[in-house]
């Protein structure tokens, strides 16, 4: 309790010491006198001016030669068009080719068919395990197979290709449920 007084008169002492006393006196600014105009002398022919000549500054004028040099705003890396391949029809893809016609038909698994119906269905896989419900007339392949049959043994496919002389045939593939 005699710690509690104790820090209370310390408080109250501190704040009442700094209250009170006489307000501060505002400072004067000393003001410059005013400065006297000199006098005016009397009128008196002009004297003959002289003349300056004022040079300007050489300056070393500096010009930039681009030649041999890279242009900044052309890119480093140009694109130069491919030259065009004679390319198989079994390479021959389309930008809005679907995931079936991007891969080749070795690369498809026959996983189920439902060949019993109006309208027969087969699910094949690709490499990677995806699945793909195909029915009849629809594209599969690189080479542009089209799925022309499907029965109870398979998915009967037909096919273009392109023979090492330019000539360009169909044959007919089979993907079957159960390979031999």
């Amino acid at each position: 309790m005699r710690g509690l007084g104790t820090i209370l008169f310390l408080v109250i002492f501190l704040l009442l010491s700094g209250c009170g006393g006489e307000a501060p006196r505002p400072t004067k600014v000393p003001i410059a006198p005013a400065a006297k105009k000199p006098p005016t002398p009397a009128k008196t022919p002009p004297a003959p001016a002289l003349v300056a000549r004022v040079e300007p500054p050489s300056t070393v004028m500096y010009s930039y030669d681009p030649k041999g040099k890279l242009d900044p705003f052309k890119p480093l890396v140009v694109e130069r068009p491919a030259a065009p391949k004679k390319a198989a029809a079994a390479e021959i893809v389309s930008e809005g080719a679907t995931p079936l016609e991007r891969i080749n038909l070795g690369q498809v698994k026959l996983v189920a068919l439902i060949w019993n119906i109006h309208n027969p269905r087969a699910m094949v896989e690709d490499a990677g395990g995806k699945g793909y419900i195909i029915a009849k007339g629809t594209p599969i392949g690189k080479s542009k197979g089209i799925v022309t049959q499907i029965t109870s043994a398979g998915v009967m496919i037909k096919e273009k290709y392109e023979t090492p002389a330019g000539k360009v045939g169909t044959r007919d593939v089979t993907i079957k449920l159960y390979p031999d």
